[in-house]
């Protein structure tokens, strides 16, 4: 063997040690999307009333636990904007469900892939015996999961402060 065989040989261990040690979605302890939104929408179950305490997004350490950077900004700022100038929020409903309150039973949620990084969850239930869905865009985080955007009937999470942004003459970041 020649020095230039030797060379060869040393690249495809070289790149064969950094292909096992790239960590993959799916593989490892990273939490499922799954159960990202089992872990979510198991507070939601039962009535809003009595004991279904839903997540309080009270703070931005909560916020951050659940939404993507840039989303978790536009929630924050927004939640800011209401408490500091008494303007009402952009949306005036938990964000999981789409509504202040609720009586849910018959929840499925359901996960699809959309690539590596991403997924689709659609989490479906009877809201005061009323079907109700609500479609979640998820994207992977480190080990874990963060919401991107929430689709209900009436709209997405996105759109609602994009609309406010430009009724207000502001620009909209994605």
């Amino acid at each position: 063997m020649n020095a230039l065989d030797l060379g060869a040989i040393s690249r495809r261990g070289v790149i064969a040690s950094l292909i096992v040690l790239i960590p993959i979605p799916g593989l490892g302890k990273e939490r499922p999307a799954k159960a990202f939104l089992d872990e979510i929408y198991r507070h939601y179950v039962g009535s809003s009333r009595h004991d279904a305490t839903g997540i309080a997004l009270t703070d931005a350490k909560a916020v951050r636990a659940y939404f993507t950077a840039g989303l978790s900004l536009l929630i924050i700022e927004d939640q800011a904007r209401e408490s500091e100038h008494d303007a009402p929020p952009v949306l005036d409903c938990d964000l999981f469900v789409g509504h202040r309150a609720w009586d849910i039973s018959d929840l499925v949620i359901d996960v699809k892939q959309a690539g590596a990084f991403k997924a689709i969850g659609t989490v479906t239930f009877n809201n005061d015996n009323k079907p109700s869905k609500v479609v979640l865009e998820l994207q992977h985080f480190g080990d874990d999961w963060r919401i991107a955007d929430i689709e209900w009937d009436s709209g997405s999470l996105r759109n609602a402060f994009r609309r406010k942004a430009a009724y207000a003459g502001e620009s909209f970041v994605r």
